[in-house]
């Protein structure tokens, strides 16, 4: 029977890969957008219901004209302009993020290497682009054994990303498999345990990286295998 585990290893699997030493880093990411506008952008339907709401009471209740007004066309505004910035610096911060992490990964990894990387996207709002947070994992191919850190994380809202504790290899003698399906990239291990990571795209290049390595033994092409 197969054992699989999202974001941890079963028993079965955890025999079959090694933990690494500890690495824990975290950053913030510079968007270039004055903060109340960048947070509008994300929160913008609440934005607007609040500006309504409290423009209306202004109006109605308070009988305040001026500010009822400037509260029910500047509450839209802002958020029109947080939108705006969400979509067109988004990208590139998600961008700076993961390769912040990215090369926390690849520093981590002893020896020669190739870093993978693997992203998905959690929390949609309605009008962006972009999603809130992004799971990151990296995936090192390195000369004997696929290694596996997982928990980074770019978080667009909070403008920050971090990196979490450690990593697991996979020596290539134990592993029967690497595909990806349901957005999920799988790695099946031969004593039939596997485990899953988040990957909103099908990573070609790792799948036929490490497909290789488990057919020679670790050995490439350019190693003479």
């Amino acid at each position: 029977m197969t054992t699989t585990a999202r974001g941890g290893a079963s028993q079965t699997a955890d025999a079959a890969a090694s933990r690494g030493d500890a690495m824990a880093e975290e950053g913030s990411l510079d968007v270039g957008v004055f903060g109340p506008v960048w947070t509008a952008g994300w929160q913008w339907p609440w934005a607007v219901v609040l500006a309504l709401m409290l423009g209306l009471n202004f109006l109605l209740a308070a009988d305040r004209i001026w500010l009822g007004g400037a509260i029910l066309l500047g509450g839209p505004a802002l958020a029109a302009a947080g939108v705006r910035a969400v979509n067109r610096r988004a990208a590139d911060a998600l961008e700076t993020g993961a390769a912040r992490v990215r090369r926390a990964a690849a520093a981590d990894t002893p020896g020669d290497a190739t870093v993978h990387s693997l992203r998905a996207g959690t929390g949609s709002v309605p009008g962006l682009d972009p999603s809130k947070r992004y799971e990151l994992t990296n995936l090192a191919v390195g000369e004997r054994a696929l290694r596996v850190h997982e928990g980074g994380e770019v978080d667009l809202f909070t403008t920050s990303w971090t990196v979490a504790d450690g990593a697991t290899e996979f020596p290539y003698d134990r592993l029967a498999a690497v595909t990806h399906e349901d957005g999920e990239l799988r790695i099946d291990l031969v004593d039939g345990s596997s485990r899953t990571y988040p990957a909103d795209r099908v990573p070609r290049d790792l799948l036929t990286d490490v497909t290789e390595r488990i057919r020679t033994g670790g050995r490439t092409a350019a190693d003479g295998g």
